[in-house]
């Protein structure tokens, strides 16, 4: 086993009615809050209004950033960093998904510093600069997705240069997170859909990128991706499926809350799809589904052994299923199909991928000064491009 650091300072509060915990979790962190939202959903379904009353029992001031994009931009995060530091907040709460919970890290960090959230982003032409410090963070997860809630990452889009990439800090993990699987019933199937592929991506990626066995975050990888498969199986014949939902979002927390990156590799499909997602702007989950049969087909040379065992208990829950890795590559892109993660790219006003341009943007944004991405084989542009025309073609 690797040596790690393992550390996980935030307080989870989880499980349905858990929501009103915000009124004792809250005033342990100060007395004025800027609440951070997306772009309405919130509002639309009443979370807004219950968290503001929960806050107004609790004494506690707040006001309203409205606005975070599905890929939160770093002009938006500068400006709500703005708007807390003027209005003296001594906390954040992020009532959202992802997106919204990367943003308020970023916030966080602005609004202590008054500097350029882009300044803590790094590139392979610019390093990042070290936060000094950052306001205390409250997450409430209204998707099961990312992870965002449980540790100290967040991934940021720069508009004008199309660059997509993320901050790490302790200073942003978040204090507490309040995850009631209800606030997640009235998002709609395709972003449950989005988010488990996002989850299942996150279990795998380190698995397959790294061919040598680590025996925890093994078995906790299997046992997450087979979570997500029932669990999402089971929501799409039956929203009200009270189980399911919260399993599905425990899933959420559990792929990143740190023990599975422990076996070191690389995170080739988050990198290749951030570059998607940054220039064309669509759901992450989304362009991930599109990339995990190509990258399992580039891997698969070099580690078809953990291809083969992580598919079978994916879909029998045994390891040795399959022999044959053709047929479990084709059975996962059958199930990407049949889930409806493989939706048509022109319902996101996408006609043609730009291979070139995103593998380009890769190297770009995560690339070494060798001129690639790790993997359990390097990833050069034309390996990248090689993905991404198995993908888009």
């Amino acid at each position: 086993m690797n040596k790690f650091k393992y550390s996980s300072p935030t307080t989870v509060y989880f499980g349905y009615g858990e929501f009103e915990r915000i009124k004792k979790a809250a005033p342990q962190l100060g007395k004025t809050a800027l609440i951070v939202i997306g772009q309405g959903s919130v509002k639309k379904h009443g979370y807004l209004s219950r968290l503001e009353k929960y806050l107004d029992a609790a004494k506690i001031k707040h006001e309203v950033f409205e606005g975070i994009e599905p890929n939160p931009r770093s002009t938006t995060i500068n400006k709500a960093g703005k708007k807390a530091a003027e209005m003296k907040a001594d906390m954040l709460i992020a009532l959202g998904g992802g997106s919204v919970m990367d943003a308020v890290k970023g916030i966080a960090i602005v609004a202590k510093s008054g500097n350029d959230i882009w300044d803590y982003c790094a590139t392979r032409e610019k390093s990042a600069t070290s936060p000094c410090s950052a306001l205390p963070i409250i997450c409430i997860p209204t998707l099961a997705a990312t992870g965002s809630e449980v540790n100290g990452g967040a991934v940021i889009t720069n508009e004008s240069t199309k660059q997509k990439t993320a901050i790490h800090s302790q200073l942003v993990i978040p204090k507490f997170s309040i995850f009631d699987p209800e606030l997640t019933e009235t998002v709609p199937t395709s972003y449950l859909v989005d988010g488990a592929v996002d989850i299942i991506c996150h279990s795998i990626e380190t698995y397959l990128s790294n061919a040598k066995d680590s025996s925890i975050p093994d078995y906790l990888t299997l046992g997450i991706i087979r979570t997500v498969k029932n669990s999402i199986e089971k929501l799409i014949k039956k929203p009200e499926d009270k189980e399911a939902r919260a399993d599905l979002c425990w899933s959420s927390s559990v792929a990143m809350i740190g023990m599975l990156g422990i076996r070191q590799g690389g995170w080739p499909i988050h990198l290749i799809e951030h570059a998607i997602s940054g220039i064309y702007d669509i759901s992450h989950g989304l362009g991930l589904a599109y990339l995990m049969v190509p990258i399992l087909e580039f891997d698969e040379p070099y580690n078809k052994k953990r291809i083969l065992r992580m598919l079978g208990f994916f879909f029998h829950e045994n390891t040795g299923h399959y022999t044959d890795t053709k047929e479990a590559i084709s059975d996962l892109k059958d199930w990407l199909t049949k889930i409806g993660a493989l939706r048509d790219l022109r319902a996101s006003n996408i006609d043609k991928i730009d291979i070139k341009a995103v593998a380009k943007k890769v190297i770009e944004v995560d690339g070494n000064d060798e001129g690639y991405i790790y993997n359990v084989a390097p990833m050069y542009a034309k390996d990248i491009e090689s993905v991404l025309k198995k993908a888009f073609s």
